[in-house]
């Protein structure tokens, strides 16, 4: 009896070790728990889908060197009040002007005219002249004469009352006013993504930003003006050099994380994403100084949802356990 008990207890063990080697024979080793896989940067994307996607190359271009400024639409209420006093003082002027004419005529031929009349009629002329001049100065010293002087100056001021064209001033920040005036400036809207608008450049303001305190432009927006207070960005040509750039679609674009972006197509058919700087908004595409060349794919329809893609890869793969 006691020879068999140890055998049974003997046995017993062997038999539930063999059960634990069967039941976990296949299983894996599990992984540490700190192992995540790396997050995509944004420097480069794969090809997974070309559906929605369209390629096409940059352009070599060369653009005139530009300086920027900073402007706004003004109100025109203030310049139509003073054009309209001083075109009332100077039509009174001239009336004035012809009374004393015809007076003065009249007493020296010895007609019904005394000379009381005529001094009456003098000291009307030199009083209606004396507010002309006030009127005018006024108008000048408010907006310059290079507006005031204007041989379209009264249709303008329709134009004006209409909103069918506003004045806009340009400032610069000291030392950075291109040496001479240019004709024309090209204006954008700080918010929202509005192609440029080429503005005529009237002449310098009459005074200087009390921020800016640099040199300021009136210049004359035609066409479908936004209101007046809209904040501007402009650019002015500065008589420099020309410089070469090439030029790509606007929608080839893309922003993240406070930089701008365009995806170039690799040799292995995805996409690296390059940082590009803007240095000019043209009427149908942007110019960049740098990061493509000519022969270079870029993705031209679909950049945008090509980075929400990556982006959401990036997250995802950070948030996994």
């Amino acid at each position: 009896m006691k020879k068999i008990i140890p055998s049974l207890l003997i046995g017993l063990a062997l038999g539930t070790a063999a059960t634990w080697l069967v039941l976990h024979r296949h299983e894996e080793p599990a992984a540490a728990p700190d192992a995540k896989p790396a997050a995509p940067s944004i420097t480069t994307a794969t090809a997974a889908s070309t559906e929605q996607r369209t390629l096409g190359t940059p352009v070599a271009a060369t653009i005139n060197p530009e300086v920027k400024g900073y402007g706004r639409v003004l109100d025109p209420a203030p310049l139509l009040a003073l054009a309209g006093e001083a075109a009332v003082a100077t039509i009174a002027a001239e009336a004035t002007t012809r009374e004393f004419q015809r007076v003065k005529l009249l007493h020296d031929n010895g007609d019904n005219a005394t000379l009381q009349a005529v001094e009456t009629a003098e000291a009307g002329m030199h009083r209606d002249e004396a507010l002309r001049v006030a009127a005018r100065a006024r108008l000048d010293t408010a907006w310059g004469h290079p507006l005031a002087d204007r041989e379209d100056f009264v249709p303008l001021e329709g134009l004006l009352d209409k909103a069918e064209a506003a004045l806009v001033r340009i400032d610069f920040m000291p030392g950075e006013a291109p040496e001479k005036m240019p004709a024309t400036a090209q204006v954008t809207p700080l918010t929202g993504d509005a192609a440029p608008h080429e503005v005529e450049l009237v002449g310098l303001a009459p005074d200087t930003d009390p921020q800016m305190q640099g040199v300021g432009y009136l210049a004359l927006w035609r066409g479908g003006p936004p209101p007046p207070g809209t904040a501007l960005r402009a650019m002015v040509a500065s008589g420099a050099e020309p410089q070469k750039v090439m030029t790509v679609p606007r929608s080839a674009l893309v922003r993240h994380e406070g930089g701008v972006f365009i995806f170039v197509q690799t040799g292995e058919g995805g996409f690296e994403a390059r940082r590009v700087e803007v240095v000019r908004n043209l009427p149908d595409a942007v110019a960049l100084a740098g990061g493509v060349a000519e022969g270079d794919k870029i993705v031209v329809t679909g950049a945008q949802q090509l980075l929400a893609t990556q982006v959401l890869g990036a997250m995802g793969g950070a948030g996994d356990d």
